[in-house]
This record gives structure tokens, sequence and C-alpha cells, in this order.
């Protein structure tokens, strides 16, 4: 049976099972189009990372064997939507059956429903594999619950899978370090200069020009620093187990003028676009600090796995259980408009100058510049949560 295969851009995991089989019956699509990158406005280092990404990825695809189908975002016969792409590649392979994998985000997902409620072949819908949890697996833990307890539901998780537990009980005797996460860092100790992976961005940002395709922020000399393979994303992995895991936990909450990245490990990308996964960081992790345990402390250990097996879980299961409503409510009924300056980062208030001009800089802000400061303010100042969220 003919069948095609949508791969979203953030669904770039060539560990999935889909991948391990090698069928000449199964057509991949990936596709760049203006209906993702126009919903909303995005920093220019993200759109350009996720073509690089998808790019090498198709290519990797292909390498392997497989069939590919991929759509630059100036092909000609880009239609830059996804109900007519998916309807054209179909025709064009004769396909008999479609298939796509769960979209993270609630816009996509009712997408796909009502293109699959359209076709008049066969369609159906996998699992990203990338996740710990399910969609519903947070909503089903706190159903009849009176809180919804990010701590409640890290415990859950940790004990599920087997993560810092000996006999059902936490290793260091405490669930949760957190009071040792909240260093000031004063200049020691010495933080190790990030690991880039210097691409010319060039002929994508000219593509995305050429399309008349609005971003905002910057990309220093058109050269992109983030992981755009698996192979660079286990390298930014080994790289924090050796120079930046030791102090992580200390200085996780920290800020500082002069230093943006500070003992991060600057992953969030290599997740997001399901490069590599939270299960396979997360055991890295794990495996270097059980090999270092005489040199690093659990409190280090535990603020990262808390990061990403907590809250990053914690999030997406609120969102899926929460959405859509979630995306329109406004408890506290703010009202007021977005200032011009989180466009532009031009303001005398220093923390939020510091916060929004990296964040326009590098693509990157960490929780406390995110939550601590801008969000903070964005509370203070009763805007719009709609317009905060664009």
């Amino acid at each position: 049976m003919r069948t095609l295969r949508l791969v979203l851009g953030d669904q770039l995991n060539h560990k999935h099972s889909w991948f391990q089989e090698m069928d000449g019956n199964i057509t991949y699509l990936l596709a760049e189009m203006q209906q993702e990158t126009s919903y909303v406005k995005h920093h220019v280092q993200k759109v350009v990372a996720f073509f690089m990404a998808m790019r090498n990825f198709a290519k990797e695809l292909t390498q392997k064997g497989h069939k590919v189908c991929y759509v630059k975002i100036t092909d000609a016969q880009n239609p830059q939507e996804l109900d007519t792409l998916i309807v054209q590649y179909i025709a064009k392979i004769d396909a008999q059956k479609f298939e796509y994998q769960w979209p993270d985000e609630y816009r996509l997902d009712q997408q796909l429903k009502e293109i699959c409620a359209r076709l008049s072949i066969a369609t159906a819908v996998y699992d990203t594999e990338h996740f710990y949890t399910e969609r519903n697996d947070l909503k089903d833990f706190f159903t009849g619950k009176k809180q919804l307890i990010m701590e409640s539901f890290y415990r859950m998780m940790r004990k599920k899978h087997s993560i810092m537990v000996l006999n059902g009980q936490p290793e260091g005797g405490k669930w949760n370090f957190d009071h040792s996460n909240r260093k000031k860092w004063k200049g020691n100790p010495v933080i190790p200069q990030e690991l880039h992976f210097k691409k010319d961005a060039s002929p994508i940002i000219a593509e995305l020009q050429k399309m008349d395709i609005s971003t905002f922020g910057t990309i220093r000399n058109n050269i992109l620093t983030w992981p755009t393979t698996y192979e660079e994303c286990v390298r930014l992995t080994q790289f924090f187990c050796e120079k930046l895991l030791i102090h992580f936990g200390d200085y996780q909450d920290a800020m500082h003028t002069e230093q943006r990245f500070l003992f991060h490990s600057r992953l969030s990308f290599a997740m997001n676009s399901k490069l590599i996964s939270p299960k396979e960081v997360i055991d890295t992790v794990l495996d270097y600090y059980y090999g270092h345990g005489e040199t690093i402390h659990i409190s280090q250990i535990e603020g990262f796995v808390r990061q990403i097996l907590g809250w990053r879980e914690y999030m997406r299961g609120i969102y899926w259980k929460e959405m859509p409503g979630y995306q329109k409510l406004n408890k506290l009924e703010n009202h007021n408009p977005l200032p011009q300056f989180f466009w532009t980062g031009n303001t005398k208030m220093n923390c939020l100058k510091k916060a929004i001009g990296q964040s326009l800089e590098e693509a990157y802000a960490h929780h406390i510049q995110r939550l601590m400061v801008i969000g903070n303010f964005a509370l203070l100042a009763q805007i719009h949560p709609a317009d905060v969220d664009a």
C-alpha cells in the first residue's frame, strides 16, 4: 500500500520507529511553508534553525534509502498551506494511505484532524515517541485532586521512571534541592565558553527575504550557532556534562549582566525539534553524574532533571489538559497593550533591557529571565495575555 507520511518541522527524531523500517511503498513529506512562518511572528534564528534542521534530516533519510519529498519555502510548486500540500502529494505518489505523528500544537492538531476527515483514503496517526508522558497522562494523574502541583507530578515521574530513586525514596534524602539552586554568580567559578556550531545561514535568510517572511530578532553575521543535527545535539549534551553540570544547579536561577548562558545546557532547541529526546539527555547526564559522583553534588543533577522530567513534561501536560480554552483565558482582566520595547529592548529598566535584548540577539533566555523578569513585568503592568503570547 503506497503511503504518504508527513514529517512536521519539530518531529526530527531519527530514532522514531517509523524510520527503522525500509519500505519502498512509504514516502516521507517534509515542507517549509508560509503557513508555519506567518501564523505568528517568529525569531529569525528559530525559522532558520528549523529549516536547516529539516534539510539536514531529509538528507539523512535519503542517504539511508528512504523515499523523501522535500519542499523548500521558495519552490514554485509549494502551495504554502498544509491542506493543499497533503492533497497535492497524495495525488503525486497515488497514495492509498496518509499518516502523521501527533503535533505538539493544538492549532495543527485540529487542522490535521480536519484534513483527514476530508480525505477519501485511509489515515492513521502515531505518537511522536519523544516525551516521557502521553498527552493525557497529567490530566489523568490530577483527576480528583484539588491542586495541580508540579512537585507531586515530578515525584510520581521520578518513581515511575526509576530516576534517582532507591527503594521508593529519593537519592540524597530529598526530592527537591531547589533551595540549593539560588546562588548569585559573582565572577567565580569561571564559566566555560559556550559550545557553538557555526553555520552559514545566508542562503536561508535570502530565501526568507525573497518570500517576504517577516521575523524579529537578529542573527549575528548570518551565522547560526544552534545544533541542527543529531550529532551536534549529542556533542552539546556531552559538553554540558563535562563542562557545566558541576555548577549547573548552584547557578540555574542566577542572572548576570555580562554572562548570558552561565552554566545552562542550551539544549532546548535540540529537544524542541526532537533531534534528541529528553530521555536520552537525562540518561546521558545521569550516566556522567554516576561516574563522577565524587566531584558533582546531587543538587546539580537534581536541578537539571527537575527542569526536564518535571517542568517540561508538566507544562506540556497542562497545555493539552487545558486547551483550547487556555488560549483565551484572562482571569485578571488585564487589557493593557504590549509596550513597543518588547520588540526592541529599548527601555531604561535594566533587567527588562537585558532579558529582552538577550532574547532578541540570542533567541534564548532561561526560565528566571522569562518568568521572574519578563513575566512579572507583564503581570504587574496588566498587559493583555494575548499580546504577551504574540
